[in-house]
């Protein structure tokens, strides 16, 4: 209201001051009518200031009485013709959240380089010496991370949005890069964008702070388009997300590299997932399902052939159990066929057997207890298994079962800061039978920090 008042002004005072810019020759009757028209521009913003007095006198009396309502005078704006019939819409409300992390890490073996800052068994040799001797300290800051939650009113409902980041590069460089972790939009039932998959329940994910957790667990993060119908203490969600192919050649690779290379995935159709979600005060349960078809050619040659299609399936059994305090006891039991490429690590969802491609069976048990000692102290213990059943014409070197197990003493001394240090246990066997091992400790500083803004 005030910068139209100050518009006003200026536009009644350049009206008064035209005719003494202008190089006309004055007359009596020019002097005559100027001085009415300043006397009328005087006028006018004497009763501009006094209707803006009036009014501000108003609003003053009406909050020295504890109004609900403050009476405000606004002046009447001409409507805009490109904003008809647009949505009403309040103001929107952004928070911000991250945190600065750094991982002080001593691996008693080796990993693969590209995935050192983390335990993930499927990177740990089968056969001693490759990565290098045994033994190596890793500095990282790498699950540093930044996010942004929105909430938008609208006529339509509020729409919700969400966007984060970490540094954890994924490609397998083993750098420090930008990695997207969630870009999604709500508005009512509908959703859509990047975030968790469907058929993951990430609220089973224990506390420990090595980056990758659970090997046995569902865990991708998956563009989808999502429709959630809410009900008083459960929801039922299904979804359309992009499909994720692998195709190990296996054998054949090795007798022929160039078949290797012509050989794919193919992703015709996306993946058909849903969930079922029960919350309670003992905790909650949920099953979750997915469909998918599968498929490999052979590119570069008539009719794209050899070529397969196999339709890929799985059920998801998550849920956890409320103890005393915070406590939790937090499961998983999935199993499914061609759905490797859902599981937080290791396989492959297509495989050759007896000259076919398959959908290789998986089975993924995840089990960790949550245990706060106070206020301050908190645990987690647990493990997770992720096992294929392996086709016979895989090579011998390929993922087949693959173990993670982890306990910690995590201390919190207020909201912002952490301290922690974790100790873990990886097992990874290969086709050939052939078992690596490795262990690590972990001591983890992390201090987070938030805030909101309104536009």
């Amino acid at each position: 209201m005030k910068g139209k008042f100050r518009t006003r002004t200026l536009w009644l005072l350049a009206m008064a001051a035209l005719p003494v810019l202008s190089g006309h020759a004055a007359t009596d009757e020019d002097a005559v009518a100027r001085l009415e028209r300043q006397l009328a521009a005087q006028q006018a913003m004497i009763d501009e200031q006094q209707r803006m007095l009036q009014s501000m006198s108003d609003q003053l009396e009406a909050l020295k009485a504890g109004s609900a309502e403050v009476p405000i005078v606004e002046e009447e704006a001409e409507p805009d013709p490109g904003e008809a019939g647009a949505p009403a819409v309040g103001a929107l409300k952004v928070n911000y959240y991250g945190h600065l992390q750094t991982d002080s890490i001593y691996d008693f073996k080796r990993v693969d380089p590209g995935f050192e800052s983390t335990l993930r068994p499927s990177n740990i040799p089968t056969q001693s010496g490759i990565f290098g001797d045994e033994g190596r300290f890793i500095q990282s800051v790498k699950q540093t991370q930044l996010g942004f939650r929105g909430e938008l009113p609208t006529n339509y409902g509020t729409v919700k949005s969400w966007f984060e980041f970490d540094l954890f590069d994924t490609s397998g460089d083993g750098g420090t890069d930008f990695n997207f972790r969630h870009g999604w939009v709500e508005i009512g039932g509908l959703g859509f964008g990047q975030t968790n998959s469907n058929f993951m329940d990430i609220t089973i994910f224990p506390n420990v702070v090595d980056w990758w957790g659970p090997s046995g667990m569902i865990f991708n993060r998956n563009p989808q388009v999502r429709y959630t119908w809410q009900m008083e203490d459960s929801h039922f969600a299904v979804a359309l997300e992009k499909p994720n192919g692998s195709f190990n050649v296996g054998v054949f690779g090795e007798i022929s590299p160039e078949f290797g290379e012509a050989a794919n995935a193919n992703t015709p159709l996306p993946d058909l997932t849903m969930h079922y979600r029960s919350n309670q005060d003992w905790g909650h349960l949920q099953l979750a399902g997915v469909l998918r078809q599968l498929e490999f050619e052979t590119r570069g040659t008539p009719g794209n052939e050899p070529n397969d299609t196999e339709l890929g399936w799985g059920l998801n059994f998550t849920g956890s159990f409320n103890l005393f305090a915070k406590d939790q006891i937090k499961f998983g039991l999935v199993y499914g066929e061609g759905i490797a490429s859902f599981f937080n690590d290791g396989g492959t969802n297509l495989a050759p057997e007896d000259f076919k491609a398959e959908a290789v069976p998986h089975t993924g048990v995840t089990l960790y207890y949550d245990r706060y000692w106070n206020d301050y102290f908190s645990s987690s213990l647990g493990f997770s298994v992720n096992d294929a059943d392996t086709r016979n014409q895989q090579s011998a070197g390929e993922f087949d079962r693959g173990t993670y197990a982890s306990t910690n003493v995590l201390y919190t001394p207020n909201s912002a800061l952490l301290f922690g240090l974790e100790f873990l246990f990886g097992e990874h066997e290969d086709v050939a039978g052939r078992t690596g091992r490795d262990y690590r400790a972990q001591f983890t500083m992390k201090h987070r920090f938030g805030g909101s803004a309104g536009y």
